[in-house]
């Protein structure tokens, strides 16, 4: 009877070390004037939302917008209709999974993503068409 209790328990443990992982993949794709972040999750226990979070130094991250959480397995989706690349410089974003005490569950890596210069041509190349 020990033994099926430790047992127990330690299995209770190791499963606990894997609840917090959340994402199963994750994703930031630029376009003109937006970027769009994307995630799916394999496990969402006790997950009560996901925090979308951008910075253009890698260090200073502010929140742009909380996402329920739906249930393992589903594709979400948020679209940064605000971006500005100032100077063509990158812009970084992460995702927090957020638990029902408020505490983060899990975190995405920062994703890195350079302005779409080819977008950035063609806005110019519709200016100057403005004014021939």
């Amino acid at each position: 009877m020990r033994r099926i209790y430790s047992t127990f328990l330690l299995l209770l443990f190791v499963s606990s070390l894997f609840a917090g992982v959340v994402f199963s993949e994750y994703s930031a794709t630029p376009e003109t004037n937006r970027v769009t972040i994307t995630w799916s999750t394999k496990s969402e226990i006790n997950i009560e939302y996901f925090a979308v979070l951008r910075s253009s130094d890698d260090k200073t991250f502010i929140e742009l917008k909380r996402v329920k959480a739906q249930g393992p397995g589903t594709q979400y989706n948020y679209v940064d209709e605000n971006v500005v690349f100032k100077g063509l410089s990158a812009m970084f974003y992460k995702i927090k999974a957020i638990d029902k005490r408020g505490s983060v569950a899990d975190e995405s890596d920062a994703m890195i993503v350079h302005p779409n210069i080819s977008g950035i041509f063609r806005t110019w190349g519709a200016i100057k068409a403005m004014f021939r």
